[in-house]
């Protein structure tokens, strides 16, 4: 009988630790599952690359970004598709629109955010027109609308992109250039990543950065937080392995603020008081530790990218000083 005994409860220890071996293997793959899927959710581009650069059978003109992609399209032709190499050899598109003044020495470089079409930009794109005479480029990011890409890094391959971008304007409008750059949050990132570069061009004379994030965690992390209630810190560093195996870079470098102290061109920074999506303070982690002429502002009631939206006249009045300081920074400096 206590032979028995012993055996039965020997199973029974059996069981469940056969049990819990189980419940931990069920556990690791439907983890090693979920990362997977947001790893390729987040990284890898969304559709493939279109053949053809359609415009839109309808848009919505309610706000003023909406108004600004009707004024890219009714202006189309006025824009020529233009093409570079990136650093990796993938093809990169972009939209450049000459001034009509061949003397012109200004040059606005324009860049979308994360997962949209490079029209979203229109509106900035003519605001910044009618402060200065000037040229205009606008970027289809890598792995976005016609560029090229299997993948998009937020940020951080972007930013030496847009080095082979300023390289191509140089050689349309001449190698004095005096070139601003806008980016609205991905882009905004790529503009400031690439301002924290040893060897940044010196014809740059401003960023205008819209939303943008302090470091990749922060917008991955708070739309978990806020959208899904479910925190995925988790599977973080599931995500950063599969990105350093898979395309050999390290996600945490993608990082505004940590090299912000390295920018030495004004900085003017917008960010929505409710965004959700990245929160004001990524602004101000990034507005904290830039040492070159800066200034921030942040405007009330607005959710992600809406600032324009919410507050356009003291967005356009923003805009407008801060090229004038630009300017007069520049004629100091003996550059103008």
């Amino acid at each position: 009988m206590i032979l028995l005994k012993i055996s039965l409860v020997t199973v029974y220890v059996i069981v469940l630790l056969v049990l819990l071996l189980l419940l931990a293997g069920c556990l690791v793959i439907l983890y090693i599952a979920i990362g997977n899927r947001l790893f390729a959710t987040t990284f890898y581009r969304k559709e493939p690359m279109p053949t053809v650069d359609r415009s839109p059978l309808e848009i919505d003109q309610s706000d003023v970004i909406g108004r600004g992609r009707n004024w890219f399209y009714t202006n189309r032709m006025e824009f020529l598709n233009v093409r570079v190499t990136a650093f990796d050899g993938v093809k990169l598109q972009g939209y450049y629109r000459p001034s009509f003044d061949r003397e012109c020495r200004n040059v606005v470089i324009l860049l979308h955010g994360y997962n949209e079409h490079p029209s979203m930009v229109s509106a900035y794109a003519k605001l910044i027109m009618t402060k200065i005479q000037c040229h205009v480029l606008i970027i289809h990011q890598r792995a976005h609308c016609m560029s090229g890409g299997k993948y998009c890094s937020y940020g951080l391959c972007e930013s030496v992109d847009l080095n082979s971008w300023i390289e191509f304007c140089k050689k349309q409008a001449g190698p004095d250039i005096r070139i601003f750059i806008f980016g609205r949050c991905m882009g905004a990132v790529t503009a400031l990543l690439a301002a924290e570069q040893d060897g940044f061009s010196e014809n740059v004379a401003g960023i205008i950065a819209d939303s943008p994030y302090d470091k990749f965690s922060r917008p991955l992390l708070d739309l978990g937080k806020r959208r899904y209630k479910v925190n995925l810190s988790i599977f973080y560093k599931w995500m950063k392995r599969c990105v350093a195996l898979r395309f050999n870079f390290d996600i945490d470098k993608c990082d505004c603020a940590l090299g912000a102290d390295r920018i030495k061109i004004p900085v003017l920074l917008f960010h929505g008081e409710k965004d959700h999506i990245v929160d004001p303070e990524s602004s101000k982690q990034i507005y904290d530790r830039i040492r070159s002429p800066k200034r921030m502002v942040i405007i009330e009631n607005a959710d992600h990218m809406e600032s324009y939206i919410k507050a356009p006249s003291l967005y356009e009045k923003e805009v407008e000083n801060f090229i004038e300081q630009c300017v007069i920074r520049l004629v100091k400096l003996g550059r103008m």
